[in-house]
C-alpha cells in the first residue's frame, strides 16, 4: 500500500514539475498594441481604507474597477 501511495505522489510531483516548466517557458503575454491603449483619467477610492488611485491608461474603454482590501473600488 505504501508503495502505491509513493508511486502516485511521484507521478503527481513529476506532472506538477512539467506543468511549471511549461508555464515558465511560455513567457509573458505579448504587449498590447499602442493603438489599443487609451488615455483615461478615472479616480477611484477604496471604501474600506480610503486609499485613492487614478487610472491613467486602459487597454479598452470598458474596464472593471480595481480591487483593494478585497473589495471593488468606487469612482471618486
Amino acid at each position: 500500500m505504501t508503495v502505491a501511495i509513493a508511486v502516485v505522489m511521484s507521478v503527481m510531483i513529476i506532472a506538477l514539475t512539467i506543468w511549471a516548466i511549461r508555464f515558465i517557458a511560455s513567457g509573458p503575454p505579448p504587449d498590447p498594441e499602442p493603438d489599443d491603449v487609451l488615455e483615461v483619467d478615472v479616480p477611484y477610492v477604496c471604501t474600506v481604507c480610503g486609499m485613492s488611485l487614478t487610472v491613467t491608461q486602459a487597454h479598452d474603454g470598458d474596464f472593471s474597477p480595481p480591487r483593494h482590501c478585497r473589495e471593488d473600488m468606487v469612482e471618486a
